[in-house]
C-alpha cells in the first residue's frame, strides 16, 4: 500500500508539472532557440532576442534558462550540467522586419495552456524558410528612386535626378547579383563603390549638367549600413557590450568598404583618366 501511494504521489507530481510547464524543457529551449534564430536572421538587436527567449521561457515556468546572443551566436541553458543546452550559429542575417514583427506577436499573443509544440515549430520553420516580402528588382527600383530623391534634395538638377537614378539602380542590382557568390560583405560593397564611382564619371561625360557630387553623394545614401549602426547602439545602451561594438564595427566596416571603391575609383580617373577625358568637377 505505501508503494501505491508513493507511486500515486510521483504520478499526481508529475502531472502538476506538466499541467504547470505545458511542454518539456527540451521543447521549450527548441522553440526558443527557433524564435531567436529568427530575429537575428531578420536583423533584430540582440537584446530583444535574449529578451523575448527570456519571456518565452519564463512563461512556462523555466525561470532557471539564461540567453546569450551576439550577431553570429545564440547560447540558451542554465548553470548546472544535468540541463541540456543549445547553441546555433548565424552565418547570415538580412533584413526582414515583417518576420520580427510575426515573432513579436507570437511571444505576446503566447497562452501557456493552449500552447502547441508542433504548430509552433511549423510556424518558426516557416518564417526561417520564407522569402524577404520584397523581391530583387523591387529593391533595386526602390534604390534607384531613392538615390534620386537625395540627388534632388542636395540641391541637383534633372539631369542630377536621372544620372543618380541610373547609378543608385545599377550598383544596387550588381550588389544583389554578387551576393549570390558569397565574396564577403567587404569586397560586395567595395564593387559597389567603384560601380557609382565609374557610373557618376560616365554620366557626367555624358551630360556636362550633371553634378558628380550630387550623383555620388545620392548614390550612396541607400547603401549606408544606418540600421545596423542603429542596432548597434541601442545594444550598447541596453548593456551588451560585445554585440554592440561587434555591430557598430560592422556597420564602420561597410561604409569604409563603400568608400574605398569610391575613392579607388576616383584616384584611377583622376590619375590616368583626367588627361585624357576631362569633365566638370
Amino acid at each position: 500500500m505505501d508503494v501505491e501511494k508513493q507511486n500515486n504521489t510521483s504520478v499526481q507530481a508529475t502531472a502538476v508539472a506538466t499541467s504547470q510547464h505545458y511542454i518539456t524543457r527540451e521543447q521549450a529551449l527548441n522553440v526558443a532557440l527557433n524564435i531567436g534564430k529568427v530575429l537575428l536572421k531578420s536583423g533584430a538587436e540582440t537584446s530583444r532576442v535574449e529578451d523575448t527567449i527570456a519571456r518565452f521561457c519564463r512563461s512556462f515556468g523555466y525561470h532557471d534558462v539564461n540567453v546569450f546572443a551576439t550577431p553570429t551566436m545564440i547560447i540558451i541553458g542554465d548553470e548546472t550540467t544535468a540541463n541540456a543546452s543549445l547553441m546555433c550559429r548565424i552565418r547570415y542575417r538580412s533584413n526582414n522586419l515583417s518576420n520580427v514583427k510575426a515573432v513579436n506577436d507570437f511571444s505576446y499573443s503566447l497562452k501557456p495552456e493552449s500552447f502547441d509544440y508542433e504548430e509552433a515549430m511549423a510556424f518558426l520553420h516557416h518564417l526561417l524558410q520564407k522569402q524577404p516580402p520584397y523581391g530583387k528588382w523591387t529593391v533595386c527600383l526602390a534604390s534607384a528612386i531613392c538615390s534620386a530623391a537625395f540627388a534632388s534634395m542636395l540641391g541637383g538638377n534633372s539631369h542630377d535626378f536621372c544620372a543618380a537614378f541610373v547609378t543608385g539602380g545599377l550598383a544596387m542590382t550588381l550588389l544583389c547579383q554578387l551576393t549570390s557568390y558569397s565574396l564577403g560583405a567587404f569586397w560586395e560593397n567595395t564593387v559597389a563603390g567603384c560601380a557609382i564611382g565609374t557610373l557618376a564619371i560616365i554620366c557626367c561625360a555624358i551630360s556636362v549638367k550633371c553634378t558628380r557630387t550630387n550623383i555620388i553623394v545620392g548614390s550612396l545614401m541607400p547603401f549606408l549600413p544606418g540600421l545596423a549602426f542603429t542596432n548597434g547602439l541601442r545594444d550598447y545602451l541596453s548593456g551588451d557590450l560585445i554585440s554592440g561594438n561587434s555591430r557598430i564595427a560592422e556597420a564602420l566596416l561597410f561604409a569604409v568598404s563603400i568608400a574605398f571603391g569610391l575613392a579607388l575609383t576616383l584616384l584611377v580617373w583622376y590619375r590616368w583618366g583626367w588627361e585624357l577625358w576631362p569633365m566638370p568637377r
